[in-house]
């Protein structure tokens, strides 16, 4: 009975604990829309099309109200070119997370940046889609969709 109580009581802990995350990031995530418009989608003025896109977080990452989150985020980009060969960009690039919101730093560590680039959105859930605003120099433009992938 008395072993009862005590795993009760961690398990207690434990929910209060998980409680008061406000939301959390699913390991990853692939990209599904680029301003409603479903993959593939233009790129460039080269004739070249965006095909698949993705955020990897390396595992479950929970946040807390009162604390920020920093960590890295690898980038993928697969584009279609014109001569319709493929090539994929992975990127290891830092983000934030504070007050529900993301923030994906697009200037590679140690890269010389004049202009600031990110990725900018809110943080509903672990299981909700990533909805991230491309900011350049502070203007928004473009709007990723992108949705929970599932483990393997």
């Amino acid at each position: 009975m008395q072993g009862h109580f005590v795993l009760l009581s961690l398990l207690s802990l434990a929910a209060c604990d998980y409680g008061t995350a406000a939301s959390g990031l699913y390991p990853s995530y692939f990209l599904t829309s680029v301003d409603g418009e479903t993959l593939p989608v233009p790129s460039g003025t080269d004739g070249s099309e965006l095909v698949a896109g993705g955020l990897s977080f390396g595992g479950p990452t929970r946040v807390r109200e009162s604390k920020p989150v920093n960590g890295l985020v690898s980038y993928r980009l697969s584009l279609r070119l014109s001569d319709h060969s493929i090539t994929t960009s992975n990127v290891d690039l830092n983000y934030s997370i504070e007050n529900d919101t993301l923030r994906i730093n697009l200037c590679p560590s140690l890269a010389l940046c004049i202009v600031s680039e990110e990725l900018i959105g809110p943080i509903t859930d672990s299981h909700s889609e990533l909805v991230l605003t491309h900011y350049l120099a502070g203007s928004p433009g473009a709007i990723y969709r992108f949705f929970p992938s599932l483990p393997d």
